[in-house]
């Protein structure tokens, strides 16, 4: 097998993946983003849309774009910081809560199916590739960072 072919699975097996997320996402009204969102605020009660956005790696304005439409979801509200009111912090609602909790019980569907049949070796080994090519991929976000901060 050629890297051609890997990279075609490899990339025939991610849009699959992203295609059954979105097909049981979208049956319950969740758009793609909002799961990373709901689990930084689950781990980070009261976090401000710039902490998002800088943990997500995502523009201020796609933030403000995603917290809007989760606010009219009723996913989350924003509540004035009590010591300094120009800040706003954002706080999961109870549907926010659950509808993180169904996102979660869908990945672990997807999992399940997808690891179904590999060995403990197996999957020993799908881990260190896998981390891996992590590592070897930092080496590019690393000179993407360098790069800004020179342009900067």
């Amino acid at each position: 097998m050629d890297i051609d072919e890997i990279r075609e699975n490899f990339h025939s097996f991610n849009a699959a993946r992203r295609s059954i997320i979105d097909n049981a996402f979208r049956d319950n009204g969740i758009y793609f983003g909002q799961p990373p969102i709901l689990e930084y605020l689950s781990r980070n009660p009261d976090a401000t849309q710039k902490e998002i956005a800088d943990f997500l790696d995502i523009s201020a304005s796609s933030m403000a774009v995603s917290v809007k439409r989760m606010e009219k979801a009723g996913l989350l509200m924003r509540v004035s910081d009590k010591n300094d009111l120009r800040r706003n912090n954002l706080k999961l609602t109870q549907k926010g809560t659950e509808l993180l909790d169904f996102a979660h019980g869908t990945f672990d569907r997807i999992d399940e199916v997808t690891f179904r049949g590999f060995t403990p070796e197996e999957l020993v080994m799908l881990k260190s590739f896998l981390s891996r090519m992590k590592e070897n991929l930092a080496c590019l976000t690393q000179a993407k960072t360098e790069k800004e901060e020179n342009n900067a």
